[in-house]
């Protein structure tokens, strides 16, 4: 081998060395670069995953409190539901009453909402014609007992209800219905009713 063979050998080693050593160091920097990008995006996918089980926890909650307050709502709705039956069943039963206890109630009634003792007691078309008589002498028969006036008379018009009566006074007129009296009442005694049925 001559010098120029050797010069040029030597320059390949040298630029074959030089090469090598580049690309070590571009290899040890693109690994680098690499563990970088690998950290970030770990980093980057622990946030967002981070965030998505934090959107999935308040996600859940809002529906298990949405759900929990639908089965609140819907067991008040079923326990309203409840009462309204109880109150519906209670005046089936005063409508069943026997005979003598159920003119015996409609006089108290008459009675009991008479201001002066003259009013004019309104019945329905079936009480009127079973029972009216027996009602007027006995609500009159309370008043009497109770010292007042005991004028009350049996008009014979009567009332589109079920039950219980009317009195009326000139164009006055005092709601003694049954289904009313149940109704005026059932605030007072729903949660009466309520811890009857549910206890």
């Amino acid at each position: 081998m001559n010098g120029i063979e050797k010069i040029a050998a030597k320059i390949a080693e040298d630029a074959r060395q030089e090469a090598d050593a580049i690309l070590a160091g571009a290899r040890t920097q693109a690994a680098a670069i690499a563990d970088n990008y690998t950290a970030l995006a770990k980093e980057e996918s622990d946030k967002v995953l981070a965030a998505g089980q934090k959107r999935a926890a308040e996600i859940h909650r809002h529906i298990a409190s949405a759900a929990e307050q639908e089965a609140k709502l819907q067991i008040l709705i079923t326990k309203q539901n409840m009462i309204s039956r109880a109150f519906n069943q209670a005046l089936k039963r005063l409508m069943a009453l026997p005979e003598a206890e159920y003119t015996d109630l409609l006089a108290h009634l008459a009675a009991g909402a008479s201001s002066d003792g003259s009013e004019e007691i309104i019945l329905s078309p079936k009480d009127l014609n079973a029972y009216g008589s027996k009602i007027l002498e006995s609500a009159n028969r309370l008043l009497a007992k109770a010292g007042k006036k005991d004028s009350l008379t049996l008009s014979a018009e009567t009332g589109n209800f079920d039950g219980g009566l009317l009195l009326r006074s000139g164009k006055v007129e005092t709601n003694c219905t049954l289904d009313a009296i149940l109704r005026l009442s059932k605030e007072d005694l729903a949660p009466e009713v309520a811890a009857v049925l549910f206890l």
